[in-house]
């Protein structure tokens, strides 16, 4: 299992995870190998988001396909790219 957080810094919080749940959940939740998807609203701005899959591949077209659905549909709402950390998961 291999897991990715995209922490980002976004403008209005509750707009952007409205957003999430309406549109981006929907195309995350296609990817080969999806296994679960999760976002935090850690308050001052920064919102945090955790994906889990089965394969390498899975995490990085999440990575791929939700840089892209940022820029297209919400880039009015995140101030600069996210900071990422993924890899595999040693605690399950």
């Amino acid at each position: 299992m291999y897991g990715t957080i995209r922490r980002y810094k976004v403008s209005n919080p509750k707009a952007f995870s409205e957003k999430v749940n309406a549109e981006f959940i929907n195309i995350v939740r296609k990817v080969p190998g999806f296994i679960s998807y999760v976002a935090i609203d850690e308050g001052n701005g920064n919102w945090a988001s955790v994906s889990l899959f089965t394969t390498q591949e899975g995490i990085a077209r999440s990575d791929q396909l939700a840089a892209e659905w940022v820029a297209k549909a919400c880039p009015d709402l995140v101030s600069g790219p996210p900071e990422i950390t993924k890899g595999p998961v040693s605690v399950k």
